[in-house]
């Protein structure tokens, strides 16, 4: 029966990873709140703007601190097009729950968007660490 391994080196990107997306969520939390409270800006164009500089902060912190490490062959403007294809797949998911619900189960704006982030946070991780900063092979 082969035993269950933990790659110390993946681990501790899964870890960093995690912190960058913590910091993501405050800049898109953060930026949701003040659009939509202190600049009136309905809902359903707040919340890209706020995904989209989320998504342009972590790749920032991402590329320069979690998958730093990382031999990889692949530019930088190539691995920040798919950082955004890929986050935005995950940003797309949570607008559309966060719309699905503040629209059809009356939540609250905020925790709605959590949720969101929540759910994209999997998707966002693993095709990130096996796409964008894919590493070398011999």
């Amino acid at each position: 029966m082969k035993r269950f391994r933990i790659d110390a080196k993946r681990l501790e990107e899964f870890i960093k990873f995690g912190i960058v997306g913590g910091s993501g969520v405050l800049v898109n939390m953060g930026l949701l709140y003040v659009l939509t409270r202190f600049i009136s800006l309905r809902l359903e164009i707040a919340s890209p703007i706020a995904i989209w500089i989320s998504i342009l902060t972590n790749f920032l912190l991402n590329n320069l601190w979690t998958f730093k490490k990382r031999e990889t062959h692949i530019p930088f403007w190539a691995r920040l097009f798919r950082y955004h294809m890929v986050s935005g797949l995950a940003g797309i998911v949570n607008y559309l729950i966060l719309l699905l619900l503040v629209n059809l189960l009356g939540m609250h704006d905020l925790l709605s968007n959590l949720i969101g982030i929540a759910v994209g946070t999997g998707i966002n991780y693993s095709l990130n660490s096996f796409w964008t900063w894919r590493v070398r092979r011999p």
